[in-house]
């Protein structure tokens, strides 16, 4: 592991700033300073966005992550785009700007998106119970006590809605906890990637809710659910929709569920910790390997994107559903999107969310006061399990993306750090009113 360490830490003082002209190649020359750069561009302190790279590098020269990307963007131009460390320690490749990252929950917005473009055509509507699209989900029963045989279930007292699937109040679960019902998520041939797309829903509908629908916010495979109702309405598989309404309109082309034969050598690989805390390659990568087209398109968390790609879609939110001359949503369904939904009494959604409501599929800044982090009230975004980040800020009119490989998210708070330093990099004026 010492070699690894090494391996890493000498390779990433090869981090490379790339220019922030827009017009210029993914796969062009790299430089190691920002001297050509202006002191200021569009309103951030170039020396002031230096820190993020010292930052991220510590990370690196640590060894509790391999590489790191990051990207600051505002007034749709980007300001900071750094490489650094590793995209593949064994083959012994550094961070590339074209490399292809599993984006895991950063899925959720995208399949949200296309939800919504549905939702445009008056295809359904937010309270509509579910099992109206998706008969399967029509009995549904709510945990009360108990385990095993002796755990006792109740009745819904009101049918599981669309819009508690897109605000994880619906009451489904991941079967992240030790909790009883997360136990049976363990244990179910759903969560295990054993049923058929055909199966799935059956399966899910054999598993209790949490609590009552509406009632609380529970993080779990609602958006998932989601992906079946898209399918449903268009009469198409995920991908396929998702490809004809998001991704071939902005050319997101290296974003989907799976990567081609022909990129395969552009994904990043996955880190974990072993049990003596060192940061090694990941076996048995949660979803599998996504080099091949899978017969579910999970809709919460199967996808995989560059930051580039990432960034169009992002630019397409900040700037209510259009980018470069392509609308994929009206204004008002961004603005829907991207408001709190919850109830005053479930807001912070988590103990971790201090200042937190939550829009659709993303979390969104109700109390900057609260907030444990810079920032803006009404900003919004989420992240994925292997450590990938994007947060927007309507008010400042920003984007960030952090984009890392390792399982599980929020072990090393690379994150939390690229937000702060991006906002104490922000030298002018207060925007206006």
């Amino acid at each position: 592991m010492k070699k690894i360490l090494l391996v890493v830490a000498s390779l990433s003082l090869s981090s490379c700033v790339v220019s922030v002209n827009e017009s210029a190649s993914h796969n062009q020359a790299t430089s190691h300073s920002l001297a050509t750069i202006s002191d200021t561009a569009q309103g951030f302190s170039q020396q002031r966005l230096q820190r993020i790279d010292a930052k991220m590098q510590e990370y690196i020269d640590e060894g509790k992550l391999a590489g790191i990307m990051t990207l600051v963007s505002r007034n749709n131009k980007t300001v900071h785009v750094t490489t650094q460390g590793m995209q593949d320690i064994a083959a012994g490749k550094a961070m590339q700007r074209d490399a292809i990252f599993r984006i895991y929950s950063m899925t959720k917005p995208i399949t949200t998106v296309a939800a919504l473009t549905l939702w445009e055509q008056g295809k359904f509507h937010m309270n509509d119970p579910i099992w109206w699209y998706l008969p399967e989900l029509k009995e549904l029963k709510v945990y009360v006590r108990g385990s095993g045989d002796s755990m006792v279930l109740e009745d819904t007292k009101s049918p599981v809605r669309i819009i508690d699937l897109f605000t994880h109040t619906a009451g489904f679960s991941y079967g992240f906890t030790g909790s009883e019902v997360d136990k049976l998520y363990r244990a179910s041939p759903m969560m295990q990637g054993k049923t058929k797309p055909e199966e799935t829903l059956r399966e899910l509908a054999k598993l209790p809710l949490n609590h009552q629908p509406g009632t609380q916010w529970n993080y779990g495979v609602n958006t998932d659910v989601i992906g079946y109702l898209v399918e449903k309405l268009s009469g198409m598989k995920l991908g396929e929709y998702v490809k004809q309404s998001i991704l071939d309109p902005l050319d997101m082309q290296d974003t989907g569920f799976h990567v081609p034969a022909e990129k395969a050598h552009r994904l990043a690989a996955v880190y974990n910790s072993d049990k003596e805390g060192n940061t090694v390659e990941m076996q048995n990568v949660p979803l599998g390997d996504f080099l091949t087209d899978p017969a579910i398109h999970n809709g919460g968390g199967g996808m995989v994107s560059t930051i580039d790609d990432y960034l169009t879609f992002a630019r397409m939110l900040l700037n209510d559903g259009e980018v470069n001359g392509v609308r994929i949503l009206g204004r008002k369904t961004v603005e829907y999107m991207r408001a709190n939904h919850l109830p005053a009494n479930l807001v912070p959604f988590s103990s971790w969310a201090d200042g937190e409501g939550y829009g659709l599929a993303m979390s969104v800044t109700t109390d900057t006061g609260a907030l444990k982090f810079m920032g803006s009230e009404g900003n919004y975004g989420w992240g994925g399990m292997a450590s990938t980040y994007f947060r927007i800020d309507p008010v400042e009119n920003l984007i960030i993306i952090g984009m890392a490989q390792f399982i599980p998210s929020g072990t090393h708070r690379y994150a939390d750090d690229l937000r702060n330093l991006t906002y104490q990099a922000l030298v002018d004026e207060r925007p206006a009113k």
